[in-house]
C-alpha cells in the first residue's frame, strides 16, 4: 500500500466520507484540495490547509499531526426564485456539511490511512460576492500516519 502525505490522506478520507453521504448534498459538486477540475455551483471544496506536529508531543511528533482543514461551501444566488430563498438554501447546505462532519464515528471509519483521533469545528465565516454565497468552515483535526 502506498502511503501518501498526511494532507493528501486527509483530503482523500474526507472525500470518501462526503461521497458516502451524497444524499445530504444533492446536486452539490465535491472537490478536494487545489484542483484544476472544472467547478460548478453549488460546490464544496475539502482542503487540508496545513499539517503541524501535534503541540502536546513537542519535538517527538511520532507521525502525529494537528491539521487545519478548510471546507468551502459555495452557492449561487441565481439558483432560487428569490435571494432570500437562495440564502436559505445555502445556509441549509452549510448545516448539512456541518452535520456530515459532526458524525465523528462515521468520519473515523471512513479514514483511508492512519487514524483520525478527533475533529473540532473552529470557525464558520460567511460572505457574499457577485451573487455568490460562500462559507469557510475551519476544522482542527488530530491525525496520525499509519503504523510502519
Amino acid at each position: 500500500m502506498t502511503t501518501y502525505g498526511i494532507r493528501t490522506i486527509t483530503e482523500q478520507s474526507l472525500k470518501a466520507w462526503f461521497d458516502a453521504n451524497v444524499s445530504m448534498l444533492p446536486g452539490v459538486q465535491v472537490n478536494i484540495g487545489q484542483t484544476y477540475d472544472l467547478r460548478s455551483l453549488p460546490a464544496v471544496i475539502l482542503y487540508a490547509e496545513s499539517a503541524d506536529s501535534h503541540p502536546d508531543l513537542n519535538a517527538q511528533p511520532l507521525g502525529n499531526f494537528s491539521m487545519t482543514v478548510k471546507l468551502y461551501v459555495y452557492s449561487s444566488a441565481d439558483d432560487a426564485a428569490t435571494d432570500a430563498d437562495a440564502l436559505a438554501s445555502h445556509r441549509a447546505r452549510v448545516e448539512n456539511v456541518q452535520a456530515i462532519m459532526q458524525d465523528l464515528p462515521g468520519l473515523k471509519a471512513a479514514w483511508t490511512q492512519g487514524t483520525l483521533y478527533h475533529s473540532w469545528l473552529k470557525s464558520d465565516e460567511e460572505a457574499v460576492a457577485d451573487r455568490r454565497y460562500g462559507n469557510a468552515l475551519t476544522y482542527e483535526m488530530a491525525v496520525v500516519y499509519p503504523a510502519a
